[in-house]
């Protein structure tokens, strides 16, 4: 295993939580879901836009764009043109607005909490705080 550029991760909500960041990032995608939207479509959607904002090659695009294609729930689901133009677009918001923040968003969950849908998920990130000799040099 090559290690010469490895650093710790850690959970962190800097500059703000996760959750709130991946929502203000995905509000493009999240305002294209119908009125009636479930949990599980929200989570959805919101799963696509974490897998783009984790994206460091075109395999992982690729990815999002196969499951707005197949694996969305089945309302939701858009050809591959439309797929590959959302991913596009969604690319081009994260390196705009948010080109800052080199967090992972993880674990992505939706929930009901009382007659409101939340979200939550976990932001990872560069520790600070670690020190690798290695990348130092």
């Amino acid at each position: 295993m090559n290690t010469e550029h490895w650093c710790e991760l850690r959970i962190t909500d800097h500059p703000k939580k996760m959750s709130e960041t991946l929502a203000d990032y995905a509000r493009p995608l999240t305002d294209q879901l119908p009125p009636n939207h479930t949990a599980e479509e929200l989570k959805a959607m919101l799963t696509v836009a974490a897998c783009v904002w984790n994206a460091v090659d075109n395999g992982h695009l690729l990815d999002a764009i196969v499951y707005l294609r197949t694996k969305m729930p089945v309302r939701l689901r858009v050809p591959g043109s439309k797929a590959l133009a959302m991913v596009r677009r969604m690319q081009r918001r994260k390196d705009e607005l948010f080109g800052d923040d080199n967090r992972l968003a993880m674990d992505i969950d939706v929930y009901w909490d009382g007659t409101e849908l939340r979200a939550k998920a976990i932001g990872l990130g560069p520790n600070p705080d670690f020190w690798n000799p290695k990348t130092r040099a």
